[in-house]
Order: C-alpha cells, then sequence, then structure tokens
C-alpha cells in the first residue's frame, strides 16, 4: 500500500514520535523509509558574516544528520530500510519538492515542531506540507 513514507525531522519530541510511527506503517506495509532533515538558514546570509554562516550550516548539517540517524535506526532495528537526507531550504518546499519527486506515498508528521511546540493544531510547516502536497498526509 505504502512504497515510500516520508518522515520530515527536527528532532522534537513530535517528529520522533512521527518516525516511530512510519516504522510502525513501513513494517507492516513492507515499505522504505525517508528521513529528510531541512536546515532553515532564514535570514542569516544577509546578517551574518560569511564565517558565522559556515559555521551555522556545520552545526545545523550535524544536528540534521543527527535527527536522520535516529529514524535510520530506529528503521534498522525494525528491519525497515532507510534512507537520509540533509538538505538546505525553506522547509515545506524542500518536503514537498522530495515527496515529488520521489513518489512518496505517505508523508508522517509531527503535528507540531520544535519552533512552535505550544501552538494549537498544526504548526506551521506541517500546515503549510498538508495545503501543498499530493501525498497523504499523517500527522501525529
Amino acid at each position: 500500500m505504502y512504497e515510500h513514507i516520508l518522515v520530515p525531522t527536527d528532532g522534537s519530541d513530535g517528529s520522533r514520535n512521527a518516525v516511530e510511527n512510519a516504522v510502525r506503517i513501513a513494517e507492516r506495509h513492507d515499505s522504505t523509509i525517508h528521513s529528510i532533515y531541512v536546515m532553515d538558514m532564514g535570514d542569516a546570509d544577509f546578517v551574518a558574516t560569511p564565517s558565522d554562516i559556515s559555521e551555522t550550516r556545520k552545526r545545523l548539517e550535524k544536528k540534521g544528520q543527527e535527527y536522520t540517524d535516529f529514524a535510520r535506526e530506529l528503521a534498522e532495528e525494525a528491519g525497515v530500510p532507510c534512507e537520509t537526507e540533509v538538505r538546505s531550504g525553506i522547509p515545506e518546499e524542500e518536503i514537498v519538492e522530495y515527496a515529488r519527486d520521489l513518489g512518496v506515498d505517505l508523508i508522517v508528521m509531527g503535528k507540531r515542531g520544535r519552533s512552535d511546540p505550544d501552538k494549537p493544531a498544526f504548526g506551521t510547516i506541517t500546515n503549510r506540507v498538508i495545503g501543498s502536497t499530493e501525498a497523504l498526509v499523517l500527522t501525529v
């Protein structure tokens, strides 16, 4: 039913929960998990010196790799194939593009991420992905 399942992650409790749920779904459907972290550099290019931007990018890449490694480790423990990617850009645009390019069947996301844990209902990125993708989105 689901060949490719995408799990965007930002290291938040919500995204970790999404990874756990995606792995369970993938086990049942013999699917491949794809975990993506998008570095949102925001206005860093305009307000920081090049060396600051470089250091920020390195730190974010390392964090992103740690977050996607969590997905890989859980998937491997369950015998589920997992591919990971760290990108830079506008998170919702990169998530939707990755899903479209790969032909993702299901996107599993936390309702809220790291940047807006106290807001009601859905976080900004989750809401924008839901409104921009043709893939089925499961929020947890």
